[in-house]
């Protein structure tokens, strides 16, 4: 995939979505992988810059692993990981019970001037709906170490706690497991030359496989 393409239609809007301004890709897995703020938002009627490599980086995953994924493609003077009322947040559901859905992993890019790499956030265990919830979510923070990207941290600041979140949301409505991944952009930037980007791919696949596999042990 060229990433740097596909970057440029996010930040273009130039993705052919649907009517709701978003994009759904059905997978066989039975993880669900979203990026709600691939193109730019509207959040308190301030424009909020988009945080455009998610969505490629949800497709490139979907592709290569046939799981589930969705990401915004237009902004409709939303925020959908922030509105009280969210068509986006509304279809997840639909389609977590469609297809008996039990992961979801939200991904989202921080300012670079963050001192931390990733954070994840279970809204501080609330979101993470499974028997072993923070099993998982150990895991995947060794996984994303063992791939070479250190300071990982859980619930420092973006804990996708507050309730419209799409994690805390979706978690609540349909009793799954949610979590929101906040990547730094300095690991995303300059894509060609970042060390961390294929890394950070690479670590993602084994989550998502760690994932499935979590499935078939149940």
């Amino acid at each position: 995939m060229n990433f740097n393409l596909w970057e440029k239609t996010f930040i273009e809007e130039s993705f052919q979505g649907n009517q709701e301004g978003f994009h759904y890709i059905e997978g066989d897995l039975p993880i669900l992988l979203s990026a709600p703020h691939s193109v730019t938002q509207q959040r308190n009627g301030k424009e909020k810059q988009g945080e455009f490599l998610t969505g490629p980086i949800v497709m490139h995953l979907q592709q290569q692993l046939n799981c589930h994924a969705i990401f915004k493609t237009n902004n409709l003077m939303d925020d959908a990981n922030y509105d009280s009322k969210s068509t986006y947040r509304d279809y997840i559901k639909r389609k977590i019970e469609d297809h008996s859905i039990n992961f979801l992993l939200d991904f989202h890019i921080m300012a670079p001037s963050r001192p931390y790499n990733i954070d994840l956030g279970t809204g501080r265990g609330k979101n993470i709906r499974h028997t072993q919830g923070p099993l998982i979510v150990n895991h995947i923070r060794k996984t994303l170490l063992d791939h070479g990207i250190n300071d990982v941290l859980i619930d420092h600041i973006f804990t996708a706690g507050y309730p419209h979140t799409v994690s805390a949301d979706v978690s609540k409505s349909c009793n799954i497991f949610c979590l929101q991944i906040e990547m730094n952009w300095k690991l995303l930037k300059d894509l060609s030359d970042s060390p961390y980007f294929a890394k950070i791919l690479d670590a993602m696949k084994a989550v998502i496989h760690y994932l499935a596999s979590m499935e078939d042990q149940s």
